[in-house]
């Protein structure tokens, strides 16, 4: 057996010391390489986990479903749904959503599930009461929510016809609750009407984006101010006029 002298002793403990940090950088080498090979291969797998029919979207950087659901004319609640998305504010870079490529899939009438077909008779009643389009009350209601009355969307908008909070308090509305906040949507929506004038379109755009976006783009774009609200609106507008 090998004495260990003094010399000997810290003469190991120097190397010991010394081969250390590269046996950290090893490690930590070795993990970020299986990070980015685990990676590549969940890319690579979610481009071809979408079904027949469905086309695979790569979130990107800055991308919400409300985007994302303008840019195929749909709407955030039905691919939140399509793609089981529990919150559809948490959404990553990188991760893929399965857009349906059908058009009559992407309709968001077609969208609605049988448990709230129920308050589309609801919907057409109120629309009647203060003198709308049942139809286009109706498609209004199903881009809002789909007629979900627990839709919650990534802007903060609550229940089936997605009112922000303060909009709820001022109009003496429970947005939780399916008949008052329609009945409440149907009043908003025909006093909006008759402050454009019968302008369905400007309605419907103070209904999502709110008057102020509409006074901004009227201001700026004059008779072409559609092309001056933002690109949810103006697919909102788009799907709910059949246009």
């Amino acid at each position: 057996m090998q004495k260990l002298t003094p010399a000997l002793f810290w003469q190991r403990v120097k190397t010991h010391v010394a081969t250390r940090p590269i046996c950290v950088l090893l490690f930590v080498g070795a993990l970020l390489l299986g990070n980015i090979l685990s990676l590549s291969m969940f890319r690579a797998f979610a481009q071809t986990s979408c079904a027949r029919g469905n086309m695979a979207y790569t979130i990107g950087r800055g991308d919400t479903l409300s985007k994302i659901a303008a840019r195929f004319h749909s709407s955030w609640w039905f691919l939140a749904s399509h793609n089981h998305i529990a919150n559809a504010n948490r959404i990553f870079p990188e991760e893929t959503l399965c857009i349906p490529t059908n058009a009559s899939t992407l309709s968001p009438v077609a969208g609605i599930a049988p448990s709230h077909s129920g308050y589309i008779t609801l919907a057409r009643n109120d629309a009647l009461a203060v003198g709308l389009a049942p139809d286009l009350f109706v498609r209004q209601i199903a881009q809002e929510s789909g007629f979900n009355p627990s839709a919650f969307s990534p802007a903060g908008a609550q229940g089936i016809a997605q009112f922000e909070p303060a909009t709820a308090a001022a109009l003496g509305v429970n947005p939780w609750n399916p008949p008052q906040a329609l009945s409440g949507a149907a009043y908003l929506m025909s006093h909006y009407v008759k402050q454009y004038n019968g302008d369905y379109a400007m309605a419907l755009a103070a209904y999502n984006a709110g008057p102020g976006a509409v006074q901004r783009a009227v201001q700026v774009g004059g008779i072409n101010w559609r092309l001056y609200l933002p690109t949810e609106t103006k697919n909102y507008i788009r799907v709910i006029l059949l246009q």
